[in-house]
């Protein structure tokens, strides 16, 4: 990317031509930001039924959960290695160099990571464990209370001060989530004990997530590492996590039925899911502002519940879609910016110069 943007400032005088071709057709940034946030809205949308379907299916999908996000580790690491790969010249080699220098080095810098691949794989281990006990609908609104955790450990740690709109959005938002779960446990006669397993999880993954943002974002300020090596220091540490929770967990199966047992098309498909989410959030970062992840974020929710009816016999009420309206609403009241009020258009005089037409 950055020898993209370098080319672009050397080609600068081509600029008014860019201008005619966005006349006729959508210039490259523009396909760039709505198709990234158009995968944001499958990916979201599809994350949680996918990993709900994986769960209900039963039969050839029940695959190991352990051995499920370890793959998804080791595929993200596969996959970012590749790309320094393909992005460096010189090959195998500059790569392996690259790495060395930002990884191993940079001792220091890498075991800071720790932290937040380990809230990372307990995250991922707790969203299996929630869409197992919950429909895909709740769980995405369930989802959507890291907004909360996040800014509750970004004043803590971070000292950063909330508007007045955003905590009323954050109120907004957890008051719709408290809703729509009340709404599934009276329509199921006061819930079980299930349930609350499943929102426990859920609420764990969002703790773990908006922890391990707010971290990153504290040791990683100002830093200059690349996207791709970030995520391959997340894996040195993911990945023997997540070995030892396969052999605490689920070892004795994995050696008699090996470990591929129960894995089918959906489990692969979150598998992949697991993987590159957080990459794919990562360049819509790069490319669309916050309105238009608000948006695909309220598109991806409205999805899954519509989408939860005829796959898993959702039945919705008014309650619920009350909650889930009041959860999309705090997601705009939370990025909105008031408008700043704007400077007055005289020019500054001095005291003589603004007395002497009186005088005249």
């Amino acid at each position: 990317m950055a020898s993209a943007e370098g080319e672009e400032s050397e080609t600068q005088p081509l600029t008014p031509n860019r201008g005619e071709e966005r006349g006729a057709g959508w210039s490259e940034s523009s396909v760039l930001k709505y198709g990234s946030l158009g995968l944001v809205i499958v990916q979201n949308s599809s994350h949680v039924l996918l990993l709900r379907y994986s769960r209900v299916a039963g039969g050839e999908c029940e695959g190991y959960t352990s051995v499920a996000v370890l793959f998804a580790e080791l595929l993200k690491l596969t996959f970012c290695c590749a790309t320094i790969l393909f992005c460096l010249e010189g090959g195998p080699c500059a790569t392996l160099a690259r790495l060395k220098t930002d990884i191993w080095d940079r001792k220091l810098d890498t075991l800071k990571v720790a932290v937040p691949a380990l809230c990372y794989t307990v995250q991922n281990n707790l969203q299996f464990i929630a869409a197992s006990h919950l429909e895909a609908a709740l769980l995405q609104l369930l989802y959507q209370t890291k907004t909360l955790s996040t800014a509750i450990f970004g004043v803590v740690i971070l000292s950063k001060s909330l508007r007045c709109n955003q905590w009323l959005a954050l109120l907004d938002g957890e008051h719709g989530v408290v809703t729509a779960q009340w709404s599934q446990q009276d329509a199921a006669n006061g819930g079980s004990k299930g349930d609350m397993t499943g929102v426990l999880a859920a609420l764990g993954v969002s703790v773990c997530s908006g922890f391990a943002s707010v971290y990153l974002e504290k040791i990683l300020k100002g830093d200059k590492t690349s996207l791709w090596v970030r995520n391959v220091q997340l894996c040195i540490f993911s990945i023997p996590l997540q070995l030892f929770a396969v052999w605490q967990r689920d070892w004795g199966k994995v050696q008699s039925q090996g470990w591929l047992h129960g894995f089918c098309p959906v489990t692969w498909a979150v598998v992949c899911m697991f993987a590159f989410g957080g990459l794919l959030v990562a360049v819509v970062i790069r490319f669309a502002d916050n309105n238009l992840k608000n948006l695909a974020m309220a598109i991806a929710i409205i999805l899954s519940c519509l989408a939860s009816i005829p796959l898993f016999n959702f039945q919705p009420n008014q309650v619920f879609w009350s909650g889930a309206a009041l959860v999309i609403a705090s997601i705009f009241l939370y990025a909105w910016q008031p408008k700043a009020r704007e400077s007055t258009s005289y020019l500054p005089v001095q005291g003589g110069e603004m007395s002497s037409p009186s005088r005249k």
